[in-house]
């Protein structure tokens, strides 16, 4: 349906066959237009072309392609190597291709600058001619399934930003068949042909984010804190009750062991995802009867976040943990580490450290 090229070991190229009709959001191809070709084109992590029009006119002309029929997609992810292509049959061809770059994400709270490529690329071809306002209504199906993939992908900014429902580069080319008859007027997510592009959206999404992210990255945004950060203010706390014999480096190094090896427990992940899902909804303001006012200044009216501190603590150690939770817990305002976070991963935290700390005491000090 599609031909494909590969050019060296950074640029990717579909060839539609002839002229095709699009919709599209690239820096050279936009708008409602006629293409022949599209590129994917890989530049470094560190792009910051100030004209990357011209960039890809150049690359254009090095490739010798028509500039008024091309649309041209810049990432950084290898599109040789990694671009993803998927293809569904029924009730029409569908194809996508695409390239994932998961790397700064915008939420509805934060402002980004397109300085840097790491970017969603999307490719939409239908076999079926679509008028107009059908390519508009794949474009609207695209972006809502991406947004949804990326929040159960649970990619974040920071505590306070939301989720993630884009990157700041992001673009996307809608196309179909030209023929003038047997069109299709509409392709919203009630159409066969809408449905069928939203799960091929969704899997190429799916897939890409949990092949591209390790632990901890998956950490990172589940946690919103590394597990170096985990280990150092483990270690501070730790030196309120030292065992004689054994150093705060020491700890550091037994707190990433252990929470690695914790990590490979899916109910570890639960029970934090859990917590952050309920930050999330205190941040929006859509936990039922609790504003974002109350959330925001930790309401004495919520114990779920305790709860679940309590759940993850007899899970990981028995009383032991719950004990050495309830210190943490009570102390966290002498520990600035704890300072900034929000009401249901602080407790989490907290939990997770006193768990970790208990089996040390533990291992050190005999049962």
């Amino acid at each position: 349906m599609l031909r494909k090229e590969m050019v060296g070991e950074d640029t990717l190229i579909i060839d539609f066959g002839g002229r095709v009709r699009a919709l599209s959001s690239t820096i050279i191809g936009g708008g409602l237009r006629e293409l022949t070709h599209v590129i994917f084109h890989r530049v470094d992590p560190d792009f910051n072309e100030p004209d990357p029009t011209r960039y890809a006119e150049s690359l254009l002309e090095k490739l010798k392609l028509p500039r008024k029929s091309s649309a041209v997609f810049l990432t950084a992810v290898d599109v040789v190597k990694e671009h993803i292509e998927l293809e569904v049959d029924s009730p029409t061809k569908i194809a996508l291709v695409a390239s994932v770059g998961l790397s700064h994400g915008a939420s509805i709270r934060t402002r980004g600058s397109g300085e840097r490529p790491g970017t969603i690329n999307i490719l939409l071809f239908v076999e079926k001619p679509l008028a107009d306002r059908a390519l508009i209504d794949l474009a609207g199906v695209v972006s809502g399934v991406k947004a949804i993939a990326l929040a159960d992908l649970a990619l974040s900014r920071g505590y306070n930003l939301g989720r993630v429902y884009a990157t700041i580069t992001d673009a996307l080319v809608i196309a179909s068949r030209m023929d003038s008859e047997d069109r299709e007027f509409y392709a919203g997510p009630a159409t066969p042909i809408g449905s069928e592009a939203a799960k091929l959206v969704y899997e190429a999404m799916i897939s890409a984010g949990l092949k591209g992210m390790g632990v901890e990255e998956r950490f990172r945004n589940i946690f919103g804190v590394d597990l170096s950060w985990v280990a150092e203010a483990a270690a501070k706390i730790y030196r309120r009750a030292p065992i004689p014999s054994l150093s705060e480096a020491e700890v550091e190094r037994e707190v990433e062991t252990e929470l690695r090896e914790l990590l490979r427990d899916p109910n570890i992940w639960a029970l934090a995802l859990a917590a952050r899902n309920l930050d999330w909804h205190g941040l929006a303001g859509t936990l039922p009867e609790l504003s974002r006012d109350e959330y925001l200044s930790d309401s004495k009216k919520i114990l779920a976040d305790e709860l679940l501190g309590i759940t993850l603590a007899l899970y990981i150690n028995g009383w032991k943990a719950l004990f050495a939770y309830y210190w943490i817990d009570s102390a966290k305002e002498g520990f600035e580490e704890f300072g900034d976070k929000p009401m249901f991963m602080d407790d989490i935290l907290a939990s997770l450290i006193g768990s970790i700390l208990s089996k040390i005491y533990d291992r050190h000090l005999g049962r």
